[in-house]
């Protein structure tokens, strides 16, 4: 017997969809059918030239850009998707803000205000917009990207997870008011994801110093982390967040779900 992931007819928003994790959700859910957007924040070109190579694979796939410091720029991208693509039902958000990596202590106040507004924030901005227009369509999913650093303490990525802390209490907030109007919401802690044909040490190469070695440091203990052969694959993220929005998945609400090779056993 074949199982076959099934979802309501309609669309969905991938915010961050052009990142590894984005892309990899934007594929997947546009090869299970659905008419998809994701969007990106300044890199018109690489974005333009993903959504086109998807197309050439046959996929219902546009770009649109959004800004998730503004709450119209996200209300003008749901409407973009839902004109191109009928009711939305599933919004995802594969990305965060870039990290600055450094001892938690040592950041300046100002420059941890500005990462929460671009991060936390910016999921609560996200879901602040989307749930009145799942609410108005009977309902739907909401997963968004958190870290495995919530729960396994990581070297120089501290504020990430003192951010992504109130992203997943957001999550498990919103699956208990909004399940009377259908909406699930859903976390994907995620660890090291990464295409086949990313260059991550040429970028290393390149990134000035202290960054670089802190970078070095956080990814060897990641990778000493993990049970399971690493990176995880965009595909294989992508398959997770299709899963948690899929009829499949009905019962599931409120929970925190890693892709991480057994990194946080």
């Amino acid at each position: 017997m074949t199982i076959q992931l099934t979802f309501p007819e309609g669309c969905a928003l991938v915010a961050g969809g052009a990142g590894s994790v984005g892309a990899g959700v934007t594929r997947t859910l546009a090869q299970a059918g659905l008419h998809v957007t994701f969007t990106y924040l300044s890199n018109s070109a690489r974005a333009e030239r993903l959504a086109e190579q998807m197309r050439d694979e046959g996929l219902d796939v546009r770009a649109r850009q959004m800004d998730l410091r503004d709450a119209a720029s996200i209300d003008a991208a749901l409407a973009f998707a839902q004109a191109n693509g009928g009711r939305l039902h599933t919004v995802a958000c594969a990305s965060g803000a870039p990290v600055p990596f450094d001892n938690l202590a040592d950041f300046d106040i100002a420059a941890v205000e500005d990462f929460f507004s671009a991060d936390g924030m910016a999921n609560y901005r996200l879901v602040n917009r989307a749930v009145p227009v799942l609410r108005s369509g009977g309902g739907g999913s909401i997963t968004l990207c958190t870290t495995i650093a919530l729960y396994r303490v990581i070297a120089y990525d501290g504020i990430s997870p003192f951010s992504k802390g109130a992203v997943e209490a957001l999550v498990r907030q919103i699956a208990w008011e909004e399940a009377r109007h259908g909406i699930r919401c859903n976390a994907v802690p995620i660890s090291w994801v990464e295409s086949e044909t990313a260059h991550y040490d040429g970028q290393l190469e390149s990134m000035p110093s202290p960054r670089r070695e802190r970078v070095i440091a956080l990814m060897t203990q990641i990778k000493e982390m993990l049970r399971m052969p690493g990176p995880a694959r965009p595909d294989e993220a992508g398959a997770l967040f299709a899963f948690l929005a899929s009829d499949q998945a009905r019962f599931i609400t409120g929970q925190s779900i890693a892709i991480d090779g057994g990194a946080t056993l």
